[in-house]
């Protein structure tokens, strides 16, 4: 298919550049430069096209070979990457990365780790280098604490950099070869001879920067903890392409003390064999400032150890813990020689002091280039003198390969396993490298020599770490296993080996960050499921799959997790459906509830959903008419956030954070618990969930006056579809958090909380409520009502509500119009501007009540009078029923004969109740592109349609939707048109819903709820979740 995609894409653009006479299709390495000549952000200062080598350029094969290391992959056999981009600028990674996806290209990133099997420049593919090289540069604070590090500065850079800022007090621990770079090394560990002092070069990184899979710059703030950890050790290319690492740097003294003790045979009298042992026994438990490294290699048929050793202080002191920890191998004071940090890494490279000025460590190319294999191993137990034999004999019949053993112990031990993805900790004595070597090509050399370095690699078995047998992830070695078909079976089996238990947190975070596995190579982390795989239906297995998970232990995920089997399954599931059309047998039930309690609940639930290919509802207490965050036609579960539901009210600021799962009558408690003269506008109804209700935009009683909800929201945080929690709408940026106010959050996000501003409310508001019928004049009340109570004072809002009474004879039925408002003040004020506005009710002073604004709440939501306030804090939906909703919007005033007509309906139809709440005010000066809910200025009122029955049973229920869709048909010549305009928060699947989740399909129901804003949430819908994890039957669409 992939390979498809790109014949499509260079045909297409064939025909469209083909003149009249015949012309060949443009070559794939002159399409992709196209590409990353046309992307945009570019840097005019640094042109891609001047970046860029194909095989057409002289340049191209002297390019590829700078910085290949080993020649076995380096011949005329070897596939060449369609380009090289040597990126220069960050913009030429952004354009790399989005080409490389747009042609189906595998992107190989060369960064200068050891790749001793070539994974950065080699692939079976069609494949592109991105080459970081050129981004070399190293700033330094001023008080030389830390660094910043771009991925191409190479290790010698970076010493002789940290050498001359500092006047030689300070270094890094890292490699041995000045010329690694430091983007791969450091992503694999970066282990040298400072870290029994000071541990890895990861555990010494304390920020980075990054271009992750979608172009984004991030640094650990906005990609987040657990990305940070696993590029730490876990392989970088498996997740981004890393730009720049910010180091912490290390205090080292004015003198460091190295000698190199080689041994044929024995020394001294004591034998080699006595000296390996007694290695074993100190080197890993000596003191933190000594490092001493084994080499065991062959000569004139006679095993040779070598010791070389580095102590972080002068020679008197190194003597003096040599004669007490290490006496058996005599060194003395002639074998010593004391330098500066800095020289002593001319020292690890085998050049004399004194023959060379330490720049040579500024030579950015590789030394020698030789065919080669390499290995790895770790020894958790001393060898016996035994084994030391077998191995001696085994290394003299297999001359060619050595051995470098590197002790652990000191700060290696005191790091957990789990710090960072490195796991190679406490427990392990020494690290073991397997090197063969060989300057001669031809397949027969080649073979002999891979064939000795497995010999002994097998020989080593008994003496090292099992189950897994441990490897070190900077010495790739291809035969522990590799990944054909990117499974987690197959990644699994050199995973473990690379990261033991730290492998499946590395997956999570893959899954998470990189679900598409643009990242991937022979041996990359892999994702946990792939687009095809067929959900799971077991809720056995979600259970099992939340618990591999992370998870706080405070809070186990399973903790908070239901399934059929539990005993509270329904009661949780039946808890928070307020519709019974959708509380059947026949109603599709979840897999599970996760009642979440913590972020982590969340991450963790959003993790098994893409493992094992569920859907995902989120319910957080919004109407839902029709039902369908809990329930869907495909497997899913739910997602309940009413655990979330801390409200922090900030008196100083005017504002308060409120959690997803806080009801709108615990938010009006909360804020009345601390202020008289504050309050929020949001709904009458005091059960539904900040979550929910926010996100469709969020109508009430004071919108004349402040608007909705959304437009008093200025902050949030939201969990994206990879696990990833932006805390505010800086990290989330500008578009995501236009989206998720008024555009339905769950087609963008998990979202977590609200930050709002909080409103001034009088000491005193006035509420009232006056019915009269049709026979007592309710035709000219309506008429006036409509003129007059969008454009009456902002303060007041009076709801007009139709609903159908007994009349005067026996079996008649009449509509009684009641008018049901309140205004932000006291009842003098109320009666003058109602007696101005609108005599013709003849309000009375009688009608009107004086209560605090809190007590309004009680009042709205349909209590008695002298409800105590302590109501708003019963989470509990009462008054279930079968119920259908719909809404619309009216532009114009509906007229005379026609309010007559619609009066005569309501009594045929008999059942269904219309809801009018006015607009103007507030609402008519906000721009309708403000926020994604349009219905602004221009709108009259808007309508709800309510059909409410008790009765089950089908016949009944297609009764009365019947009922509902007659009415709201009849409607139609007095409402919004082109489109027909409809509440986003009375969801309604009658006007269009999605299948197979098209753009086509969304744009049927998107137009109505969000007219011209439709097109943006697609975009937005499009950059942020390309996938389309977020959906539901009348989500926001991606565009194809």
């Amino acid at each position: 298919m992939k390979s498809l995609t790109i014949h499509t894409l260079i045909i297409t653009i064939f025909f469209f550049t083909i003149s009249t006479s015949f012309a060949s299709p443009p070559r794939l390495e002159d399409v992709f430069s196209q590409c990353t000549t046309d992307f945009k952000p570019s840097n005019p200062n640094f042109p891609i096209q001047n970046f860029t080598y194909t095989q057409q350029d002289p340049s191209f094969l002297t390019i590829l070979n700078n910085y290949v290391r080993n020649l076995r992959y380096f011949n005329n056999t070897t596939r060449k990457p369609v380009a090289i981009v040597a990126a220069a600028d960050v913009t030429h990674i952004q354009a790399t990365i989005t080409c490389a996806k747009r042609l189906s290209l595998q992107l190989r990133v060369r960064s200068g780790g050891h790749d001793y099997d070539g994974m950065s420049y080699l692939s079976t593919v069609e494949f592109v280098v991105l080459d970081m090289f050129n981004l070399r540069s190293i700033e330094f604070d001023p008080k030389l604490d830390t660094a910043w590090v771009q991925s191409g500065a190479t290790l010698g850079e970076i010493y002789y950099g940290v050498a001359n800022k500092s006047n030689d007090l300070r270094g890094f621990p890292a490699g041995i070869c000045p010329g690694l770079g430091a983007g791969g090394h450091f992503s694999g560990g970066g282990y040298g001879n400072m870290m029994r002092k000071y541990g890895l070069s990861i555990d010494n990184i304390i920020d980075a920067k990054i271009v992750d899979a979608k172009g984004r710059v991030l640094d650990r703030s906005s990609m987040g903890e657990d990305l940070f950890w696993a590029l730490r050790g876990g392989g970088a290319a498996s997740f981004c392409v890393v730009l720049a690492w910010k180091i912490k740097l290390v205090p080292v003294p004015g003198k460091v003390t190295v000698f190199n003790v080689e041994t044929v045979g024995n020394r001294g009298g004591v034998n080699t064999t006595e000296l390996v042992l007694k290695w074993q026994e100190i080197a890993d438990k000596t003191d933190n400032n000594l490092f001493i490294r084994l080499t065991l290699s062959t000569s004139n048929k006679t095993v040779k150890a070598s010791f070389m050793g580095m102590f972080l202080g002068d020679s008197t002191k190194l003597l003096e813990i040599m004669n007490t920890d290490f006496p058996e191998l005599g060194l003395n004071k002639s074998e010593c020689l004391e330098m500066k940090w800095i020289e002593s890494a001319l020292f690890w490279l085998s050049i004399p002091l004194g023959t060379a000025p330490t720049s040579v460590i500024l030579n950015r190319i590789p030394q020698k280039q030789i065919y080669l294999k390499r290995k790895s191993d770790y020894v958790q137990k001393p060898i016996p003198r035994t084994g030391l034999d077998a191995i001696f004999k085994v290394l003299l019949e297999n001359e060619n390969v050595t051995m470098a053993w590197n002790p652990y112990g000191g700060r290696m031990s005191e790091i957990p396993s789990t710090e960072t993805a490195f796991p190679h900790r406490p427990g392990n004595m020494f690290k073991i490298q397997y090197a063969a070597n060989w300057f001669v090509q031809g397949e027969a050399v080649a073979n002999e020599c891979l064939s000795q370095t497995e010999r002994v690699f097998e020989a080593m078995s008994p003496y090292v770490s099992k189950n897994p047998r441990e490897a070190f992830l900077n010495y790739r070695d291809v035969d522990i296993g590799t990944s054909f078909n990117s499974t987690y079976e197959e990644g699994k089996v050199y995973g473990v080996k690379y990261f033991k238990n730290n492998f499946d947190r590395l997956v999570k975070v893959k899954s998470r960050v990189d679900p598409d596995n643009f990242f991937r190579y022979e041996q990359s982390i892999p994702v946990l499921s792939i687009a095809t795989s067929q959900p799971v239906t077991d809720p056995v297995a979600f259970l099992r799959c939340l618990e591999r998970q992370p998870t706080d232990p405070a809070s186990p995920n399973s903790a908070v997790a239901y399934i059929p089997t539990n005993s509270s399954f329904t009661t949780v599931l039946r808890s928070r459906i307020p519709n019974l059309r959708f509380d059947k047998p026949t109603t599709p039930k979840p897999l599970a509830i996760v009642a979440a309690a913590t972020w982590t609940h969340i991450q963790a639930a959003l993790g098994c959903a893409r493992e094992l290919s569920l859907q995902v509802r989120i319910r957080s207490g919004g109407h839902d008419f029709e039902g369908l965050s809990y329930t869907s036609t495909v497997p899913f579960f739910v997602l309940d956030m009413f655990s979330f539901r801390t409200v922090d009210v900030n008196l100083t600021d005017g504002t308060a954070w409120v959690d997803a799962g806080v009801t709108t009558g615990e938010l009006y408690y909360r804020i009345a618990e601390k202020s008289n003269v504050l309050g929020f506008p949001a709904g009458l109804c005091t059960t539904l969930g900040v979550g929910g209700h926010f996100s469709g935009g969020g109508y009430g009683t004071m919108m004349r006056k402040y608007g909705l909800s959304v437009d008093n929201v200025v902050g949030s945080g939201i969990v994206d579809s990879n696990g990833n929690i932006f805390t505010d709408r800086v990290s989330m940026g500008e578009d995501r958090f236009w989206a998720i106010r008024g555009g339905g959050a769950a087609s963008f996000g998990v979202v977590l909380g609200y930050k709002i501003r909080l409103v001034p409310v009088p000491e005193k508001v006035t509420v009232f409520n006056v019915g009269r019928t049709v026979a007592e004049g309710a035709v000219d009340l309506i008429m006036k009502w409509q003129s007059f109570a969008h454009s009456t004072d902002r303060n007041l809002f009076v709801r007009l509500t139709l609903t159908l009474v007994n009349g005067t004879k026996p079996g008649e039925k009449m509509v009684l119009a009641s008018f049901i408002g309140m205004y932000l003040g006291g009842s003098d004020k109320t009666f003058n501007v109602m007696n101005r506005d609108f005599p013709e009710l003849k309000l009375k002073r009688t009608d009107c009540t004086e209560m605090r604004w809190i007590e309004s709440v009680v009042f709205w939501a349909g209590f008695p009078t002298g409800t105590p306030i302590s109501v708003l804090l019963n989470r509990t939906v009462t008054n279930k029923a079968f119920h259908k909703r719909k809404s619309d919007y009216v532009k114009r005033p509906i007229s005379r004969i026609g309010l007559g007509l619609i009066l005569k309906k309501l009594v045929e139809v008999e059942n269904v109740r219309m809801f009018f709440n006015p607009y103007g005010g507030r609402m008519g000066e906000i721009p309708s592109s403000r926020t994604p809910f349009p219905h602004r200025a221009g709108n009259l009122y808007k309508i709800e349609y309510l059909v409410s029955w008790s009765e089950a049973g089908e016949d009944v229920e297609k009764n009365q939707l019947a009922r509902a869709r007659e009415m709201y048909e009849f409607m139609s010549p007095y409402v919004s048109k082109n489109p027909r305009e409809a509440f986003f928060n009375y969801r309604d699947l009658d006007i269009g819903s999605s299948v197979n989740s098209t753009y086509e399909e969304g744009k049927v129901y998107g137009v109505k709820y969000f007219k011209d804003n439709f097109e943006r949430l697609v975009d937005i819908k499009t950059l942020i979740d390309a996938e389309n994890f977020w959906k539901n039957e009348q989500g926001i669409p991606v565009r194809r």
